[in-house]
């Protein structure tokens, strides 16, 4: 069978990629199997950081937008797999997957409806540019964001009845192309005379006010000499309007998340995502945590199907265990993020009533963004004086050694959170708690999203809800070694559930079921 997977987050090579990338490589055995995406990313660099064999995938970059140009690709397909986070795209394939992680609500309450609208003002008030056909991903590039693009691109920009003044910078990304002509609504405006070293131009366009409808810039250039390659790349995008620089300032310099959230705002409400979600025949959800918001968020059932874990590359150290509590998750600024404050406030309140002889070992990776960086350092100090240690952007061997010379393992995503208001903010299954089991740990982890569907309360692992229960059975283990070791063992052996045979053995009566 021609089989495609979408994953619009393939550049960034997280939990989400890896799966689909596994489910990719599996089918890829039997199947013609093709990745589609928007940033491209080498094949080696997927496979290596991945741990994954993709000889066998093709992969497919397209431009970001129109939607319908993915559309039409879907056709092609038996079987077209949406493993997209937050992605419902149409589809024209004979049979359609979606893979769900967690899923973005589309049956709108009247909360829902309003903070929708409110966003959809808001781009509007401060001039937030929609960067519509002909773009690939965003990326960052020499600490400048970058867009790589198709021939012809094209941005929209809300309506100003006094004109915009807006400046960016165009390069070619193919020998041959030396010029670049810039349309303001339908009317060309400038030729670009584009440099032949690659090197960015500047480029300035005046807009005047005219009319209700939003300002549209179309950017084209002279067909490239190969069609498998990009043809201009866009950066330092700029409106001159105080709008817009108050937009800057704000949403992405002190409130980024808020600011994703803002670019996140769909055009129109619910009804385009009803309706492509109606073309896909079944849903794969990865735990029953995820599989009930299905439900009531998309008013569907969905099959399980839980992530790949590689349990093989993890194991207790063989000079045995440390007096080392361990956690594993990114470094990063915003209520979603991993509660490291908490926890380094939860071992330090031990340590103060006594706790000696232990350690809190925090691991992560950091993205290298002001946000980022200032919520490192908020843990660094909150760290100071007590036995905490951080590991930043660890290798994966370091993180090998950590696990396997942990006793005990904290989770803590999603505590101080309203989970029925907002379980998004919760682990939606929990990669890192599997992977301790599998090195002898023995989790304590918190009571929510799938982690209850992982740990069993006081057969492998115990399950908290507030910080004093995480420190009463964190210390019960410390002080009892034997009652430690029973559940680090029971955790050991029920982490081979998630093993990579499991995944692909359900992967295949998955596809199988879908095809009958």
């Amino acid at each position: 069978m021609n089989i495609g997977i979408y994953n619009r987050w393939l550049a960034t090579m997280g939990g989400g990629e890896k799966m689909s990338l596994s489910a990719a490589e599996h089918l890829s055995r039997a199947h013609q199997v093709t990745v589609i995406s928007h940033t491209p990313v080498k094949v080696e660099t997927l496979s290596q950081r991945l741990n994954l064999d993709l000889s066998n995938v093709r992969f497919n970059f397209v431009p970001d937008e129109p939607r319908s140009l993915l559309e039409e690709i879907t056709a092609d397909y038996d079987i077209f797999i949406n493993a997209s986070h937050m992605d419902i795209p149409p589809t024209r394939a004979q049979r359609n997957v979606m893979l769900v992680y967690f899923p973005a609500q589309i049956y709108l309450d009247l909360p829902a409806k309003l903070r929708a609208h409110v966003g959809m003002m808001l781009r509007k008030l401060l001039f937030v540019p929609t960067f519509a056909d002909g773009f690939y991903g965003a990326e960052i590039v020499d600490g400048r964001q970058l867009r790589r693009t198709h021939q012809s691109m094209c941005i929209e920009l809300p309506h100003s009845r006094s004109g915009l003044t807006v400046k960016f910078n165009l390069s070619a990304e193919q020998p041959g192309i030396g010029h670049a002509t810039v349309y303001a609504d339908g009317e060309p405006v400038e030729k670009v005379t584009l440099r032949s070293d690659g090197a960015p131009t500047p480029c300035t366009i005046k807009l005047n006010g005219k009319g209700l409808r939003a300002s549209t810039i179309t950017i084209k250039c002279p067909p490239p000499a190969t069609t498998d390659r990009f043809c201009m790349a866009l950066s330092d995008f700029q409106i001159e309007h105080p709008r817009y620089r108050f937009y800057q300032w704000l949403f992405e310099e002190k409130l980024k998340e808020w600011g994703l959230r803002l670019h996140g705002v769909p055009e129109q409400l619910s009804t385009t995502r009803i309706e492509n979600l109606a073309r896909y025949h079944t849903i794969w959800a990865i735990s029953e945590f995820t599989r009930t918001w299905v439900r009531r968020y998309w008013r569907r059932d969905s099959e399980i199907l839980t992530p790949p874990v590689d349990v093989e590359a993890f194991a207790p150290a063989s000079d045995g265990k440390r007096n080392m509590i361990l956690n594993v998750g990114r470094f990063f600024a915003g209520s979603h993020n991993k509660k490291h404050l908490e926890m380094v406030a939860a071992f330090k309140h031990m340590v103060d009533g006594g706790l000696r002889n232990w350690e809190l070992h925090l691991a992560g990776n950091l993205t290298p963004e002001p946000m980022h960086t200032e919520y490192l350092d908020q843990v660094k100090r909150a760290a100071q004086g007590y036995p905490v240690v951080l590991h930043v952007n660890a290798p994966f061997g370091e993180l090998q050694r950590l696990y396997g010379e942990a006793a005990i393992y904290w989770h803590a995503s999603g505590y101080g959170e309203d989970e029925s208001r907002e379980p998004i903010k919760s682990e939606h299954f929990g990669i890192t708690t599997v992977e301790a089991m599998a090195a002898g740990c023995a989790p304590v982890v918190i009571a929510k999203g799938g982690q209850p569907e992982i740990v069993q309360h006081g057969r492998n692992g115990f399950l908290w809800q507030s910080l004093a229960e995480l420190q009463s059975f964190t210390l019960k283990l410390i002080h009892d070694p034997a009652l430690r070791e029973r559940l680090a063992a029971a955790a050991l052996a029920d982490s081979k559930r998630y093993d990579k045979s499991h995944f692909q053995t359900r992967l295949d009566q998955l596809v199988r079921k879908l095809i009958t």
